[in-house]
């Protein structure tokens, strides 16, 4: 059934999918100035979870399978199969008309802890961080 392979492949990149190109960048920028491979992460469960009226700033949580980048002392020849890559649970507030804020947790508890900081008067999805 090589037909259903291809409709769950193609489920998975919408999933994923983060639907807005800047923001992505954001995301990819701020991991990489973190000390991640922002350019070669897996950006996964891009989902919006929070909105203020009417409608400018908007809350977005993702995760994120990183490499860490290799430290500068490295020799060239080193192998990069030593670096293993580390689950990133993340927050977005985009504010339409200006930029994007992103932060990056190891521990999910942070991201809560700064979503219920950031959502304070929006509108939130209900059960946020439950659902994938």
């Amino acid at each position: 059934m090589p037909w259903f392979n291809w409709l769950k492949r193609l489920m998975d990149r919408w999933k994923n999918w983060a639907g807005d190109h800047e923001m992505e960048i954001a995301i990819r920028r701020h991991l990489s100035n973190r000390g991640y491979r922002g350019a070669a992460a897996e950006l996964k469960s891009v989902k919006l979870i929070a909105i203020q009226r009417p409608g400018w700033i908007q809350i977005y949580r993702f995760e994120a399978v990183a490499t860490p980048q290799p430290a500068d002392a490295e020799p060239a020849g080193s192998s990069q199969s030593e670096l293993s890559s580390v689950l990133l649970y993340g927050l977005v507030r985009d504010d339409g008309r200006t930029h994007s804020e992103v932060e990056v947790f190891v521990h999910p508890a942070r991201r809560i802890e700064l979503f219920q900081q950031w959502s304070k008067g929006m509108i939130t999805l209900r059960g946020a961080f439950t659902r994938s």
